[in-house]
This record gives structure tokens, C-alpha cells and sequence, in this order.
């Protein structure tokens, strides 16, 4: 099966460590966002299926992977940088650009179509992963120092 790349800005990726919530065995996945006119035509012509939920992800496609071999043996996706440089940040957070290799697959169960087998993720500009949703505020209220938080500086 011929591999094809597809790029966007990824959202809700989990290619670092498997989603194990719907799946106990994992499953590594990425959106693809915002597809442009170039990239909408890469979809099109390996028979992913374009959504659109009118919101931020404009249109997209979902890539996954299976995070165990046949043979029971975990699987691994590469991640890598802009200069293929092992991916070393952490988490991939939504708006992030990415490129991503992937393999369709057409199904027949569940009314059929087309699934993107996810191989690798190249990560060309970062936004970090912040699960709190808190960032800086400039001017802030901002507490003393304590000896305790020194040692740890």
C-alpha cells in the first residue's frame, strides 16, 4: 500500500502514548485540520472521508493506529521534528502544524469507506500541550519564595 502525506494543524493528537478510553489495547490517533485546497485533494484522492463540525478544525481527516502488532508486540509512532530529529516536547497541543504519513485502507462493515492508517508525524511548528489551561498573566498577583521553592529552582 502506497503511503501518502497529508498536512494541517493536528488536534486532539495522541501519538506520543496510545488513547486507551474507547480501546483497552490503545490506539494512537491525530486530527488533521484545516485542510487547505492541496491537501483537501490528498484526502479526496486516497477516499478519507473530509469532516466538518463548524468549528475551529475547519475541515479535517481522522489518522489512527492500532497501538499493538498482530502479534500482540506494542507498536510505536515516529514523531519528529522539522529536521527529523526525534520528537522530544512532550504532548503535541491543538493548532500545532504537522505533516503526517499515513496508508488508506478501504473497509466494508459499518457501511464501509475508507480508513488512514497513521505511520508518522513530523511536527513542523509547535504548540505545547497545556492540560490546565492556564498560562501567564503578565502583571499578575505572584507569591513570595519560599526556601522550599529555591531548592527546586
Amino acid at each position: 500500500m502506497a503511503n501518502h502525506v497529508i498536512s494541517g494543524q493536528a488536534y486532539w493528537s495522541h501519538v506520543i502514548r496510545p488513547n486507551t478510553k474507547f480501546n483497552p489495547d490503545g490506539e494512537y490517533s491525530i486530527e488533521i485540520c484545516n485542510l487547505d485546497a492541496k491537501n483537501k485533494k490528498v484526502a479526496e484522492s486516497t477516499g478519507l472521508t473530509i469532516k466538518n463540525k463548524d468549528d475551529d478544525r475547519g475541515d479535517f481527516v481522522t489518522l489512527k493506529q492500532y497501538a499493538t502488532n498482530k502479534d500482540g508486540s506494542p507498536r510505536k509512532i515516529s514523531v519528529k521534528d522539522s529536521e527529523l530529529n526525534p520528537f522530544s516536547q512532550g504532548s503535541i497541543g491543538n493548532g500545532s502544524k504537522v505533516n503526517a504519513s499515513f496508508y488508506p485502507k478501504p473497509y466494508t462493515n459499518f457501511g464501509g469507506g475508507v480508513k488512514g492508517y497513521l505511520n508518522s508525524v513530523q511536527v513542523t511548528e509547535l504548540i505545547e500541550y497545556n492540560d490546565d489551561g492556564l498560562g501567564v498573566v503578565e502583571g499578575g498577583y505572584v507569591g513570595e519564595k519560599t526556601e522550599d521553592d529555591l531548592a527546586f529552582a
